[in-house]
């Protein structure tokens, strides 16, 4: 299999993450980023940014074909509705292939009105308000036409609230529905050629801004079989291809209605990968002509959970780590500290050096370092006496890694770095 180079645009998402774990350590795909966010920080490492304009700018075409030119691009991710819209609509102009749903799918899917319209007497749709005024069916929910997770949507509980909305925004990009009020999910898709591949339907327990950051895979067969058959008749329908997901959620009687469809990857289909589904890998096979056959663990009592987690970029100078041994690497007296080994072989692939400073006893270190398979992993093992200052041992552009308060304000008074264990991560890359 030959190399790909991959660009991930916008890189600033929580699509753009998805994309981007699913990829970073294949061997054959070469990842690449670009914004349109001036300063925006992607949260990848170690992988090239470009500026790109909004995709509603006139200039952004010739800009993107500059970057697919000037990088090489053979394959563009889309990691936001409106990016996979415009991407779609110019696939033809550009020397690059489009991972996602082809322009006439997009252009159902992309607005509320022309979805629910096209799938009105096919899928339990939302009952239209045509005219909120006169109607006691209140609450209602207005959500825009055009639009992505719950941004800019509303409940109505009265006809004030009504009159209010309509003084703020233009009432003819949204469309006003009934009010769902039950459990909401989605479910993610696989198709090829119109045919569903693959199906794993998932709760959303807890969402935020429209993302759901807590979620787990539906067991309830009879619900399943139902979320099938809806994926079998929207596949069909709009022959889908590649990769897409679906959302829908119960009304005030307890039945489904269809809320959207998104011909993308979403940002929580971390869930199916946990079984082997990795979305992101299988479109790109099959936008490159690859037979696939879809297999997958049967892992369905697993949870995900998702917090914002802070990623740092610096550009901190060093050639050498030290790190203490006492509940620094060795926690508790009986536990070694992954998160000090993910950091130590990192450094070591930066051909930098690692070095354990510590005063702990010489021959229980020695049994520890060898109970846990760790001797040979350091450049070097200085022991030191009571008396010793580990400052005394360290070299120029160095950074020590201690639980020790008083050691760390040794050393950046000696003018080194110096990081507790509960901060190592400012150092560690995706």
């Amino acid at each position: 299999m030959k190399h790909y180079n991959i660009l991930i645009f916008p890189c600033g998402t929580e699509i753009a993450n998805e994309i981007f774990r699913s990829l970073k350590n294949h061997k054959y795909f070469k990842l690449q980023g670009a914004t349109s966010i001036e300063n925006s920080y992607c949260d990848f490492r170690n992988i090239e940014i470009s500026q790109l304009p909004f995709v509603n700018d006139k200039s952004f075409l010739d800009e993107l074909k500059k970057i697919i030119r000037n990088k090489n691009i053979d394959l563009i991710i889309p990691a936001h509705d409106d990016v996979a819209y415009k991407l779609s609509e110019l696939e033809n102009k550009i020397n690059a292939n489009v991972i996602g749903q082809n322009y006439n799918i997009n252009k159902i899917v992309r607005f509320k009105d022309k979805t629910y319209s096209y799938f009105e007497k096919i899928l339990p749709v939302p009952s239209y308000k045509e005219d909120p005024e006169n109607t006691n069916n209140y609450p209602l929910f207005v959500k825009p036409k055009k639009g992505q997770g719950s941004n800019n949507s509303f409940k109505l509980d009265n006809i004030d609230d009504y009159n209010s909305f309509k003084k703020s925004y233009n009432y003819e990009d949204f469309v006003i529905m009934e009010y769902l009020n039950g459990d909401e999910f989605t479910i993610d898709c696989f198709s090829i050629n119109g045919k569903l591949k693959y199906m794993g339907a998932r709760s959303r327990d807890k969402t935020i801004n429209g993302i759901s950051v807590r979620s787990s895979f539906i067991n309830d067969e009879k619900l399943n079989q139902e979320f099938k058959n809806y994926a079998e008749t929207i596949s069909e329908e709009l022959n889908m291809d590649g990769v897409w997901f679906y959302q829908m959620k119960y009304d005030i009687n307890g039945d489904l209605r269809l809320l959207e469809i998104g011909p993308r990857v979403s940002g929580t289909m971390m869930l199916n990968r946990a079984r082997g589904i990795n979305f992101v890998e299988l479109s790109i096979y099959n936008e490159l002509g690859y037979e696939l056959e879809l297999t997958y663990n049967n892992f369905n009592d697993i949870i995900v959970g998702r917090s914002l987690q802070p990623v740092y970029k610096q550009d901190l100078v060093y050639n050498n780590l030290y790190i203490d041994f006492d509940d620094t690497l060795f926690l508790d007296e009986k536990y070694i500290n992954t998160e000090l080994i993910k950091l130590i072989f990192q450094i070591k692939n930066e051909n930098k050096n690692v070095y354990l400073i510590t005063k702990h006893d010489k021959k229980m270190l020695t049994k520890v370092l060898h109970d846990f398979g760790i001797t040979n992993i350091f450049d070097d093992i200085i022991h030191l006496s009571n008396e010793e200052n580990k400052i005394d041992f360290m070299k120029d552009k160095s950074i020590l890694i201690d639980d020790s308060f008083q050691e760390r304000n040794e050393a950046i008074k000696a003018n080194f770095y110096a990081l507790s264990i509960d901060n190592i991560s400012i150092l560690l890359r995706e």
